[in-house]
């Protein structure tokens, strides 16, 4: 029986060392150690990678526009209803700076379209074969978009900066990394960029990580800025997700919904309207669109000239070029106007109409168009500042000379429109084959100064199309644009 009572005690030590064990497991359960804590996530997007991506938009909005009266007292409602499809390739850019300005991207569209359709009337803007290449690039207010070769028409600007783009989409991802379940507040200058604000008021953007599946990161996102757009009072809501591809870093969807109430302002129709946005964005394979060998010689940095926006009116046979502080706000057969609004105050306007045309080597008298300016302008006119013949086009402000056999007269006026001192600047440009036109720009005295210069740079980049490239333009739509 001894061989019994050693055994029995050898167990015991045993079994204590086992009970602690299983002690242990308990514990070590109940508290997780560090290898079994929540995974994090880092969410960023290497600029350096000289990888291309393939990336489709599609949206829908509806809603309503709302345009003054006659009378500027009450308002026209419209009904709006648009959908869009933009289809390109994407390489990220080397950053020009900081925030907003370090998000820069080329891209190769292969397709750019919309259809919009306003109180019973179709447009159907669509970005022209020639300007497939393009840069997109943050600014304070948004993405801003040129083409390396030559100035984009107004209508192709609005239908490349449709909301939920694929550059402003980064602003989206946060500095440090994430696990499910954490929170995180856009910075004030991204929440700006994402809804392309001029100006912001108040609110914000907060984001949310949500799940995990398959490598792919879900992010909610959502939020209401108030500010202004052109001047006018906006409301902006933004609610979406986008998953983020955690294994080959890069945003591969989003889904966005956003509204917009924007109040009437002095270049801009108000709008009370919700978009439907979704992005698919994936890593190219195989031949690529955007490599460097297809990229070199290409001027990727913006220059004034490709800045600028072209204007073309075919039914005129006649070209310009303007900055992008003018805004087109209303254009007819007989006539266009365009307004001028820098940090979102009102400076200048400026009406455009052709003339009837005049003899080969003929135009208009100066001493006719000085009476016809009198009498346009009716008892608000009180006088003449100036008058001069300029030759060439504006270089730094000032005129050099430019196209053969053109005619350009400046009259500057003033007087009072109410109880607000004006000045006016009229223009005629004329033709060697006798085509004229004529513009008028109307300055108050108080932004005269802000203004100084800025006629010459649009009236001296007027161009007379030749009568067989007027023909071949007349069978392409209108600044890209089509009505039925």
């Amino acid at each position: 029986m001894s061989w019994f009572f050693e055994r029995k005690q050898k167990v015991k030590p045993m079994f204590r060392m086992t009970v602690r064990c299983l002690l242990l497991v308990v514990i070590c359960g109940a508290f997780p150690t560090p290898s079994t804590a929540a995974d994090a996530y880092s969410l960023v997007e290497d600029y350096t990678n000289p990888r291309e991506f393939a990336v489709t938009v599609e949206m829908k909005v509806t809603g309503k526009m709302q345009a003054s009266a006659g009378d500027k007292k009450t308002a026209i409602s419209m009904k709006l209803n648009a959908e869009a499809e933009l289809d390109y390739d994407e390489r990220r850019l080397p950053p020009a700076g900081r925030d907003s300005r370090a998000l820069r991207c080329v891209r190769y569209y292969r397709s750019a379209h919309a259809n919009i359709q306003v109180d019973g009337q179709t447009t159907l803007p669509r970005l022209r074969q020639k300007n497939k290449l393009i840069v997109a690039e943050g600014q304070p207010n948004g993405v801003r978009y040129h083409s390396p070769e030559r100035p984009l028409y107004f209508t192709e600007l609005q239908l490349l900066g449709a909301p939920g783009d694929s550059l402003a989409v980064l602003v989206l991802l946060p500095s440090r990394d994430v696990e499910i379940g954490d929170t995180w507040k856009l910075d004030d200058w991204a929440a700006q960029f994402f809804t392309s604000l001029e100006a912001v008021e108040k609110g914000g953007i907060e984001c949310t990580a949500k799940s995990v599946e398959n490598d792919l990161l879900q992010v909610h996102f959502a939020g209401e800025l108030t500010g202004a757009i052109y001047g006018a009072f906006t409301t902006v809501t933004v609610d979406g997700d986008f998953w983020f591809d955690v294994k080959n870093s890069y945003v591969t969807k989003m889904e966005l919904k956003q509204s917009e109430k924007r109040t009437i302002g002095v270049v801009s129709q108000g709008l009370d309207v919700e978009a439907q946005v979704t992005l698919n964005r994936a890593l190219k394979t195989g031949e690529k669109s955007l490599s460097d060998e297809s990229l070199a010689g290409v001027p990727l940095e913006p220059n004034p000239a490709n800045l600028l926006i072209a204007f073309d009116s075919n039914a005129w046979n006649v070209r310009f070029f303007h900055d992008r502080l003018w805004h087109l706000y209303k254009h007819e057969r007989d006539a266009a106007a365009f307004r001028l609004v820098d940090h979102g105050s009102f400076l200048a306007q400026c009406k455009i109409a052709p003339l009837k045309s005049a003899k080969p080597g003929k135009h208009l008298s100066e001493d006719r168009f000085l009476k016809d300016i009198q009498t346009t302008l009716g008892e608000q006119f009180q006088g003449v500042t100036s008058v001069e013949q300029v030759k060439g086009k504006a270089v730094n402000g000032k005129a050099v000379d430019g196209e053969e056999g053109r005619y350009i007269y400046r009259v500057e006026t003033f007087g009072k429109i109410g109880d607000h001192e004006v000045t006016w600047i009229h223009y005629l440009i004329a033709a060697a084959d006798g085509r004229q036109i004529a513009l008028i720009f109307t300055v108050g005295k108080d932004v005269q100064e802000k203004f100084e210069g800025r006629d010459l740079q649009l009236a001296t980049s007027v161009e007379f199309l030749p009568v067989a490239a007027s023909a071949q333009q007349a069978s392409e739509p209108a600044q890209a644009d089509r009505t039925k």
